[in-house]
């Protein structure tokens, strides 16, 4: 049984019901099952919450606590990312299918550079200054494959902008499935159209909504090639999100009033919210410290160690923040560069997010009324033949046949 996984980021539960009036999406929901609340990780970032789409599991157990590690003092342009397979610390769909021996293909899916386990994998790595793009993908990914999809659909690309990166990905996928003798076992797709349209203009600009129409569009053609090859039916499709985003208007300088009452600690920032990094010993004092000021610096909720080892947060985060609705916590720069933005807690609207299951061993046509993120990748590990003994998520017995 083959596995197509298609990640529509920041897609979210306030996109169902336009998405599900679509051609291809709304097609899907009927094939197979559709949930419109599954409840994402904290934190609401793309690296740590594809990890979890992969493994099962939380980041206290996969260890990609952030799209980025943390560098004090080092300007967040020039910090590296998590982009490397090996920065994952338990099995993934991916490493699991290729040590059964199935042929594996990522297209821009984070934290899959470098992997052993992928035979085609276009990873998803960004220039820091200095660095050429093109020469790090080939670096970090399957260079003679990259090579030869660059020199026939490379002309789709500008660089990493949108819509032509998701094009160009899109296509390099199409490849796959049109121009291959075999198509892959494992195929898996980031597009990323939608989150750089809120990010720009607005959760829910016009802009965004034509990114969930284009997003529609490459999820048909997907599914088209897979049908067009008499493939579709024994092919499990699993099109998912990762976490929605909400306009922001301001931010707090946190680190600069951390510097000015001389309190032990900095700020990662996660978009809207903040991991405060702190020393283990000076944990009473920063939580004392902002507790007494939540007013003067919007905070909503400051997340304890005791919240966020609930909550499945890193090991080594002790203290988190979000602030008032509209703001967003910034490490250095208080001049917001985005429209809207993510990072936000689990019981934020945002944190709902979007599964489509189609196969022949799901129930058709069912709509569950909500499961956790966590869940896909045992379900669909399931649905596969394959095994995530390190997963915390539970397969979903009830969608099966």
């Amino acid at each position: 049984m083959r596995l197509v996984i298609i990640s529509l980021d920041a897609v979210f539960s306030r996109d169902a019901a336009f998405l599900l009036s679509l051609p291809a999406l709304g097609a899907l929901a009927g094939q197979g099952v559709f949930c419109d609340r599954v409840k994402t990780i904290y934190p609401t970032l793309t690296y740590p919450i594809h990890a979890s789409l992969t493994t099962g599991c939380y980041p206290e157990r996969h260890g990609i606590s952030h799209n980025q590690p943390f560098g004090a003092g080092l300007p967040e342009e020039r910090r590296p990312w998590f982009w490397e397979a090996k920065d994952i610390q338990c099995d993934t769909l991916f490493s699991q299918a290729g040590r059964a021996g199935r042929e594996v293909a990522t297209i821009l899916w984070p934290t899959t550079g470098h992997s052993p386990d992928i035979r085609y994998n276009l990873p998803e790595v960004k220039a820091l200054p200095g660095e050429n793009q093109a020469l790090k993908a080939l670096r970090f990914g399957s260079t003679w494959w990259l090579i030869k999809t660059e020199l026939r659909y490379g002309s789709l690309r500008h660089g990493i902008s949108q819509p032509n990166l998701d094009d160009f990905a899109t296509r390099a996928a199409l490849s796959l499935i049109e121009r291959q003798a075999r198509i892959p076992d494992v195929l898996a797709l980031h597009l990323t159209d939608c989150d750089s349209a809120r990010h720009h203009h607005g959760t829910f600009s016009a802009e965004a909504q034509d990114a969930l129409l284009r997003l529609d569009e490459r999820v048909g053609r997907v599914t088209g090639a897979l049908k067009a090859r008499g493939a579709l039916e024994d092919t499990v499709v699993a099109v998912v999100s990762d976490h929605g985003q909400a306009d922001i208007k301001g931010c707090v300088a946190l680190n600069a009033w951390f510097e000015e009452q001389k309190v032990p600690a900095q700020v990662q920032t996660l978009g809207m919210g903040a991991y405060i990094r702190v020393h283990r010993g000076d944990y009473p004092l920063v939580l004392k410290a902002l507790q007494d000021n939540m007013a003067q610096l919007r905070l909503k909720h400051i997340y304890t160690r005791e919240e966020l080892r609930i909550m499945h947060a890193p090991e080594d985060v002790f203290l988190a923040v979000e602030p008032e609705e509209g703001f967003s916590v910034a490490e250095e720069d208080c001049e917001p560069d985005h429209k809207a933005t993510h990072g936000f807690g689990t019981d934020h609207e945002g944190a709902d997010c979007l599964m489509w299951l189609s196969g022949p061993m799901f129930v058709k046509g069912a709509r569950i009324e909500s499961c956790r993120l966590v869940d896909i990748a045992p379900t669909l590990a399931s649905a596969v033949h394959l095994h995530l003994p390190q997963a915390q998520g539970q397969v979903l017995e009830h969608l099966f046949i």
